[in-house]
């Protein structure tokens, strides 16, 4: 599975094929629901199905390209430890599997694109987060929305803080304590008080240095998005690794306390309450913009106004439908937009307005109809 960032959203949007089958789904990670997701995920390979025949696709052919969708249902350590959404695409020589922690209404498509629309808003507006855990014995990192909170994998990341304290220029240093446990090696872990007192000086290089590192890996994990990151660890560290931060994300608020010593929910809920704030403001804040410049030439809200736009990089903020649909085709020589039924040379024009917007650096908000500002399909703010 790929992480969910700019380029892997580019690179999906450069593979164009006849046939390019995008599925999105809700999961659930234990219970009988896990059942019925097996069962959910059957009856959207045959919506597949019905589409593709419906384009004249003889049923061997169908068969044939529909298969790792069957071979992934088959397989029963595929629905063990799922996420809360499932996605899937699919075409000629390329097949991908990811999960996220976002609930995705049921959805099948098929197009000469991948539809990508679901994930968009992911990566601006009410998206993704990331909570950083930190302790002495241990660093974790959790990926994280309004849904839930999954550990990832953070191999990538430096050694646990007090293992990091005993290596490399920090084995010839005196300036910490070594009170801890006695290693496997012979040697005591070092220790940190976390409570300000006075021994804590004498540490603090150290842990600066230390949080570097784990700066530099993290901000090039993240490196295209000034995705949302929240602190967890004992209150002492956390102003000693704001110092030394250098990605944009960084909440100012934290988790208080040893990240291991809450369970997941609980370490969910303290996190997404210091998150939904930040989304919420930022939402609120591209409202105010569309209300304060309404009725200007900087608000556009028709397909054949939004798009162009957006392919020239001028939309600055977008609020889209992600529960509707205007399929069709984009001349990006001419800017002629040609409004189509659903087919094989069709594509989402919503999904593109969204990508491109979101390409060229601008912000997409992904809303039920209703919540778009003005009602409409598309609502865009320009630069200038």
């Amino acid at each position: 599975m790929k992480r969910l960032s700019l380029q892997y959203i580019k690179e999906l949007h450069q593979i164009s094929d006849p046939v390019c089958i995008s599925l999105y789904m809700p999961t659930h990670r234990v219970g009988n629901e896990v059942r019925q997701d097996q069962i959910r995920f059957k009856n959207l390979t045959n919506q597949i199905a019905d589409k593709l025949k419906e384009r004249g696709m003889r049923d061997a052919d169908i068969q044939a390209l529909l298969q790792p969708f069957e071979d992934f249902r088959k397989e029963s350590p595929n629905w063990q430890n799922l996420s809360d959404g499932l996605v899937m695409f699919l075409s000629e020589g390329h097949f991908e599997v990811n999960q996220f922690p976002v609930s995705f209404p049921e959805l099948a498509v098929v197009s000469h694109r991948y539809h990508l629309k679901p994930l968009l808003p992911l990566l601006s507006g009410d998206g993704l987060y990331y909570l950083l855990g930190i302790s002495q014995n241990k660093l974790t990192l959790f990926e994280g929305s309004r849904f839930s909170l999954k550990e990832i994998d953070s191999d990538f990341l430096p050694p646990a803080l007090a293992e990091a304290l005993r290596i490399d220029q920090f084995m010839a240093s005196q300036q910490f304590h070594t009170g801890g446990p006695v290693t496997a090696g012979g040697n005591r872990a070092a220790l940190f008080h976390g409570h300000g007192g006075g021994g804590d000086e004498d540490q603090k290089p150290l842990i600066r240095a230390y949080f570097r590192k784990v700066d530099k890996e993290l901000t090039a994990f993240l490196d295209d998005r000034q995705v949302p990151v929240v602190l967890a660890g004992v209150e002492f560290l956390h102003p000693l690794y704001h110092e030394v931060n250098t990605h944009p994300g960084l909440l100012k608020k934290g988790v208080s306390g040893h990240s291991d010593s809450f369970s997941a929910e609980e370490l969910h809920k303290r996190s997404w309450s210091i998150v939904q704030e930040v989304f919420k403001r930022e939402e609120e804040e591209a409202r105010k913009a569309f209300t304060d410049m309404n009725g200007s030439s900087r608000v556009v809200h028709k397909i054949e106004e939004v798009i162009p736009a957006a392919a020239q990089g001028k939309i600055e903020t977008l609020f889209m439908a992600v529960d509707d649909a205007v399929w069709g085709r984009f001349n990006e020589g001419t800017s002629e937009i040609r409004v189509e039924k659903e087919g094989e040379t069709s594509e989402d024009l919503i999904d593109l307005a969204g990508l491109r917007t979101l390409l060229k650096g601008g912000k997409v908000f992904g809303v039920k109809r209703e919540q778009v500002p003005g009602g409409h399909q598309l609502t865009g703010v320009t630069r200038y």
